[in-house]
């Protein structure tokens, strides 16, 4: 869903003289505001900030949150409540959710149920797939007009430090010619979040970097509470 943004710099007035981020003096033509008031000159604002999809105001770009659905980025306030399904609709009455939570809960029993049945078939389907002749590296396993393909693919992975030694034995070229190289990175969540909050000058850079480089997305998930097991009398 695109979402266009309706903030326009030309109608803010700034409440200040000097930019918030640069400290320079800012001509009364040329400043523009924050979300939240700040005073910006417009190199700060465009190298520094991001329009936010939801309000439209200035928000900083490590500060601002991206929404799963790729629908941009947004402020904190606007993060929590924009663009959610059915938005822009009443909200279900109390009965209604009521309604919906005992539904949610039978269908999430019974979609157990069924997964759990799915899985054991799948497993004894694949054991009588085996047990004949594939063709196209495929057995089809029929039932009268219904049918099943049991297709069968092989996946290769390569031990990382195995590779390191073909990369010296090719050389970097070499070896970037016929493997590509994916790099990913996981936090220490605990540490990481230690490292952020202090506060000495010789690693403040390092927080910075890491802040901007940080991308936040919502993930919504929904999944029954078990019910608690009452106390015998």
């Amino acid at each position: 869903m695109e979402i266009e943004n309706s903030f326009s710099v030309e109608g803010v007035e700034a409440r200040g003289a000097l930019c918030v981020e640069c400290m320079k003096d800012v001509s009364a033509g040329e400043a523009v505001v924050e979300r939240r008031g700040a005073v910006l000159c417009r190199a700060c604002a465009g190298e520094f900030y991001v329009g936010c999809a939801g309000c439209g105001g200035l928000t900083p770009r490590d500060e601002s949150l991206e929404r799963a659905e790729n629908e941009g980025m947004f402020c904190a306030e606007c993060f929590g409540r924009a663009a959610q399904p059915g938005e822009g609709e009443a909200p279900p009455s109390e009965e209604e959710t009521a309604a919906l939570v005992s539904e949610f809960v039978a269908l999430h029993a019974e979609k157990k149920r069924l997964d759990e049945r799915m899985e054991e078939i799948k497993e004894t389907l694949k054991r009588a797939a085996g047990a004949r002749p594939r063709i196209s590296n495929a057995v089809v396993l029929r039932a009268g007009d219904s049918s099943v393909r049991c297709s069968y693919a092989v996946k290769t992975a390569y031990d990382p430090d195995q590779l390191s030694a073909v990369e010296a034995l090719l050389g970097r070229e070499g070896f970037e010619a016929i493997f590509e190289r994916k790099v990913t990175f996981s936090p220490f969540k605990d540490k990481l979040e230690e490292f952020l909050s202090a506060a000495d000058e010789e690693y403040a850079a390092a927080r910075d970097a890491i802040s901007a480089a940080a991308r936040q997305t919502e993930v919504t998930t929904l999944n029954v509470v078990a019910p608690k097991k009452r106390k015998s009398p």
